[in-house]
């Protein structure tokens, strides 16, 4: 699969700049990072967007400060997916967040009345009146009011399937306005937005390479969706503006449909994170040029034939139904392949050697992407932060931090 590297072209290179680091290691590329950010920014040129980082794709803090320092008031706040990450950022001094998963349970819902206790803004997404009643019960305890999101389902269905992530079960129009009467009724909590994800836009490439027969259904998934999409969002703003509920964030959107989301005037926001890193399931979006920005570095450490080098640790699987396309890809040096039978190993992975002439060496490092952004920081306490300079610095991610929220 061709991959267009950044920020080095040469493997030489690579390996001069990781000779002295501890491998296995996390890195992100800050100039390719800061040429995705323009690329997910260019959309809502002209529009009154603004973009929330969903943090789950980044899993570091001094790069979400990084990201807020180079778009300043462009970045609305912080799509966060755990109550106590919400916490934690807090804690640190960042602020606006939207917590994009409904709290389940006592501890969660505290964490987030104390959040807004101390001052912060922290919007909790809700599909449910446990949700809110959980919400309620801690806010009340906290002598505050916390501001919810009711997520309304834009899934496509057809031909007896669902298209998209089974997340809120809010279809109907009228099934959000009863949501937000009870909102209205429940003294702890009151409605700021709605959130509305087309995840099968967002999520689904145009050209896969693992799937190339999908092409022509993607299309057609896509159009439907954004079509309902627009429709549906439009629909329930609308009817809870006439209800008389004043709306803050209309929240939609992702990396993959930034394109869609930005002509659609019901939002105000749109969230991404993953264009951020630029992993590789996101190389086959039209209208989507990203850099690759975020990559691990393993060392070879054994030679168990003259055609094979077999790396330390690997194993670093994304989420999702298990398959190739979920699975790291190693690019540099050229010509390495996991094999079959072994693939990406969590103590060692062993590549096939299919160009002789780019044959690593013991101690020498291989260069992998991951297939999504913000998991693989879930294996390291650090990430190595580099330009086309050199290294500038190690820093930690949220394992390193003693954040844990998986």
């Amino acid at each position: 699969m061709a991959t267009t590297l950044a920020p080095f072209e040469e493997y030489a290179r690579w390996r001069g700049l990781l000779a002295g680091e501890r491998l296995p290691s996390a890195i992100v590329d800050l100039d390719a990072m800061e040429a995705n950010l323009a690329r997910v920014l260019a959309p809502l040129d002209g529009t009154p967007l603004g973009l929330r980082i969903a943090t789950k794709s980044v899993r570091c803090t001094a790069l979400l400060r990084h990201v807020v320092d180079k778009a300043g008031d462009r970045i609305r706040g912080f799509m966060t997916w755990s109550a106590h990450e919400t916490a934690m950022l807090a804690e640190l001094g960042f602020n606006d967040f939207v917590l994009g998963y409904p709290v389940s349970r006592r501890d969660e819902a505290e964490a987030v009345a104390k959040v807004v206790r101390e001052g912060r803004y922290a919007a909790v997404v809700v599909d449910d009146p446990v949700h809110i009643a959980l919400l309620a019960e801690a806010a009340r305890a906290a002598d505050v009011e916390i501001p919810v999101l009711i997520e309304v389902d834009v899934g496509l269905r057809a031909l007896g399937q669902v298209f998209g992530v089974r997340r809120s079960p809010l279809q109907l129009v009228d099934a959000v306005r009863d949501l937000a009467g009870l909102v209205r009724d429940t003294p702890g909590v009151r409605l700021d937005g709605v959130m509305a994800y087309e995840a099968q836009v967002a999520g689904l490439r145009d050209r896969d390479p693992f799937h190339r027969a999908r092409g022509p259904l993607v299309r057609l998934i896509k159009a439907r969706s954004i079509a309902l999409a627009a429709d549906r969002r439009r629909a329930v703003v609308q009817a809870l503006q006439d209800d008389g509920h004043i709306l803050r964030i209309v929240n939609g959107g992702g990396t993959g449909s930034l394109r869609s989301s930005a002509q659609d005037t019901a939002l105000t926001e749109v969230t991404a994170g993953s264009g951020l890193l630029g992993p590789h399931l996101f190389d086959g979006y039209d209208g989507l040029a990203l850099e690759p920005a975020a990559w691990f570095a393993l060392s070879v450490a054994r030679a168990p034939s003259p055609d094979i080098v077999t790396c330390a640790g690997g194993g670093y699987a994304a989420s999702g139904p298990p398959g190739a396309d979920r699975a790291p890809i190693a690019v540099l040096p050229e010509g390495l392949r996991p094999l079959p039978t072994e693939g990406f190993g969590e103590v060692q992975t062993p590549f096939l050697v299919t160009r002789p002439d780019q044959r690593p060496s013991i101690g020498d490092p291989v260069l992998c992407r991951h297939a999504k952004a913000g998991e693989v920081m879930e294996r390291f306490d650090e990430v190595l932060l580099v330009r086309k300079a050199g290294v500038l610095t190690r820093v930690p991610t949220y394992r390193g931090l003693g954040g844990a929220f998986g």
